[in-house]
């Protein structure tokens, strides 16, 4: 039920004629979006951290953090039916900050999607911003679905890359068992520097049963400082991934392998390894854990290793408590550390070579 609150003033005349015209709008809207539906969505993670070395000076921080094990974030996607196989659709989608009620991305108003979609018997085209190819796929080969303290800790996929604006994703139907995606960035869209900011992801996927596969590659472009008059689209960041995971009754095992190169740097030079596992113990307690190591090369030099072990207790389908314990040893790598989205947050690094221990415990609810 939608109602409205209208106060008009002046002539009754014109009054009346814009009530008119406004029920006709609304009975017109009514009946064009019949076969549609809208959905009101989001999830809610909030708990407590304690980081050893977070700051610069090497002191430990205790602190609230929002999205810990999953991002807190509300939105709406809808579909309207079009016949014939096929349907048009659209999702917007907010990060917050339930610790202090901020955004996660000042001044975007949707910082995780803004797009919209039409599907059909030969795959989807999606236009807008959206989530990265190395992303999206990774989800379901990281036994920690991607939460603070995990791959991303490795900045596998780093921020800049996360959520390119101005692109264009398709994703293929399934076929036998593979499935694909391909997706482009515009990037800046800057008159004369057409490369700035622009992005390149691929993924090819295979799933049989238990067992599946997939295969991604991305690469970045550096982005222009129009207001200084530089640019840096001349320099590119490249990825090639591959991960696998198969499942055994309540357990799930996960592997994966990703190179980075390039000489734009968003992180090191290098080869990233993780491994972990996933246990369902009873209907009510998933056990996981991880490892993750990062042999880096070049100028930041170091072979950094990540040990993450969580529990998860659902009191229902849609809240959960949580404990995550990792530790970082650093092993001589560069400004690591266990928690990459409490960078700016925190003010500092981890200096190289000064390993981290990290605590959250929290809960989730989803709607």
């Amino acid at each position: 039920m939608i109602a409205l609150s209208i106060q008009l003033e002046g002539d009754w005349t014109v009054k009346k004629a814009i009530a008119v015209a406004m029920a006709t709008l609304l009975g017109v809207c009514a009946t064009a979006h019949a076969q549609s539906s809208v959905l009101l969505y989001g999830s809610l993670d909030v708990g407590v951290q304690f980081l050893s070395h977070a700051g610069q000076n090497g002191s430990n921080v205790v602190n609230m953090q929002s999205g810990n094990v999953v991002p807190s974030y509300f939105g709406l996607k809808g579909t309207e039916d079009l016949g014939g196989g096929y349907s048009a659709y659209f999702r917007l989608e907010e990060g917050i900050n339930i610790a202090n009620g901020s955004t996660t991305v000042p001044n975007v108003l949707f910082s995780r999607y803004a797009f919209a979609g039409l599907s059909s018997p030969y795959g989807s085209l999606q236009f807008g911003r959206q989530y990265s190819v190395m992303f999206e796929q990774t989800l379901l080969y990281d036994p920690t679905y991607l939460a603070q303290f995990s791959v991303m800790s490795a900045n596998l996929i780093p921020i800049e890359t996360i959520n390119p604006n101005n692109s264009i994703k398709y994703i293929s139907p399934e076929i036998g068992g593979f499935s694909g995606v391909a997706m482009y960035s515009l990037g800046q869209q800057l008159p004369g520097d057409f490369r700035a900011g622009t992005y390149l992801g691929l993924a090819l996927a295979y799933h049989n049963g238990p067992f599946s596969i997939r295969g991604v590659y991305e690469s970045t472009r550096g982005q222009a400082d129009v207001a200084a008059g530089t640019s840096m689209s001349s320099l590119v960041d490249r990825r090639a991934s591959v991960a696998a995971r198969y499942s055994m009754g309540p357990a799930t095992l996960y592997a994966g392998y990703a190179n980075v190169s390039g000489d734009l740097q968003l992180s090191p030079a290098g080869n990233l390894y993780w491994g972990g596992a996933t246990w369902l113990a009873t209907p009510q307690v998933n056990l996981i854990g991880e490892a993750v190591r990062y042999d880096t090369r070049g100028g930041s030099d170091g072979r950094p290793m990540w040990f993450i072990l969580g529990s998860e207790y659902f009191l229902s389908k849609r809240t959960f408590l949580y404990g995550f314990l990792a530790y970082l040893d650093n092993r001589g790598g560069k400004d690591f550390t266990l928690n990459t989205y409490d960078l700016a947050a925190l003010g500092g690094v981890s200096a190289g070579g000064m390993s981290q221990t990290g605590v959250q415990i929290g809960i989730t609810h989803s709607f």
